[in-house]
């Protein structure tokens, strides 16, 4: 059976009463009253994310003449439609893709029907979550944490060494190897590794390179606190004093302050970063690493080395749960907290000396 097209149907296309419900949903509210939509306090990305899910449940309905221009989200929804919706959806489609968009859904009802929605659908969609195989395994495309080590040294030599030998590209060489060490020694959600700002959320003290941020701008509402380990220090100091300005008067942007900077002096964006990091690590390693895969490198790979610490593995990656951390468990037997990890990467370290 071929795939069927779907497209989301733009919001401003939306019937009047879904638009309503969803505009009224995002404004901020008190919340001790019962009615407070949780859609209040979403991220931008799950905002998007739900509103494209409800554009293609609205897109099918009108394809298929269901669409009821005065209903209410949470009536345009029952067991039959959804099933008949699901069916024809998942055809040709990845199962994560299935998956995220009934989630979405699920999402929409609980926002413009708080506080719960429609409970089983919600529940229908984490069970699809759960159980979704990805299309692209992991295992295959991740490398030891020493390669990337290796990698991020390597990177940040040979930098150097065009810089000494006046070639203004060893800028970006250095940085990119920067990068890859940084995430290596601790490995960031892409977004706050992006958003890195001198001052702010990157500090340089005393001790060494600091990284920080509060709950309310991390994925899981967790703080994020640490130091960089002392083999990165000089590194840092290195890029301060030499690379960033260079990248800075590269262009006529004005010094706002952001750590990873682009050729013509331009923070550089998440999606920017991965690719860079994709790309490099591909070129030299043979296999496409992304930032985002450097953390399941460093849980597997550490797990490799200490059998009996699977427990404590929110310390390393920022997981709010243990659900998570069960997945490296199985993919390398166990797992190791944050100074375990470090321990190895020192280890390793000692040993390049």
């Amino acid at each position: 059976m071929d795939k069927e097209s779907f497209t989301s149907m733009k919001l401003k296309d939306w019937p009047g009463r879904d638009r309503e419900l969803w505009h009224k949903a995002l404004q901020p509210g008190d919340i001790l009253d019962d009615d407070v939509s949780p859609a209040s306090a979403w991220r931008p990305a799950t905002r998007r994310s739900t509103e494209k899910a409800w554009g293609t449940y609205l897109f099918w309905l009108e394809t298929s003449g269901s669409l009821e221009p005065d209903d209410t989200p949470v009536k345009r929804v029952n067991l039959a439609s959804m099933s008949s919706f699901i069916a024809l959806y998942s055809v040709g489609r990845a199962e994560l893709t299935v998956a995220g968009t009934v989630r979405g859904i699920a999402y929409m009802l609980r926002a413009t029907a708080p506080p719960d929605g429609m409970p089983w659908l919600t529940k229908l969609a984490h069970r699809l979550m759960n159980n979704a195989a990805s299309v692209r395994p992991k295992l295959p495309r991740m490398v030891s944490i020493s390669d990337l080590a290796s990698l991020g040294l390597k990177l940040m030599a040979d930098g150097r060494a065009m810089l000494a030998n006046g070639k203004a590209d060893g800028a970006m060489t250095f940085r990119d190897g920067l990068m890859i060490a940084a995430l290596v020694s601790r490995p960031m959600r892409r977004r706050n590794f992006a958003a890195l700002r001198l001052g702010v959320s990157f500090l340089v003290t005393d001790a060494g390179a600091r990284v920080v941020y509060p709950a309310e701008e991390t994925k899981r509402q967790q703080p994020i606190d640490f130091f960089y380990p002392d083999w990165l220090h000089e590194h840092f100091d290195f890029y301060l004093a030499r690379v960033r300005p260079i990248l800075i008067h590269s262009g006529k942007s004005e010094d706002a302050g952001w750590l990873w900077l682009g050729r013509r002096g331009t923070v550089l964006t998440e999606n920017s970063i991965g690719t860079i990091i994709g790309a490099t690590t591909e070129e030299h390693l043979g296999r496409r690493v992304s930032p985002h895969l450097f953390r399941d490198c460093a849980a597997t790979d550490v797990a490799l080395h200490d059998s009996s610490h699977v427990g404590i593995s929110k310390s390393v990656l920022g997981h709010a749960t243990l659900a998570s951390s069960q997945t490296h468990y199985n993919q390398a037997t166990s797992f190791a907290a944050m100074r375990r990890y470090q321990k190895v990467l020192d280890d390793f370290m000692d040993e390049g000396e």
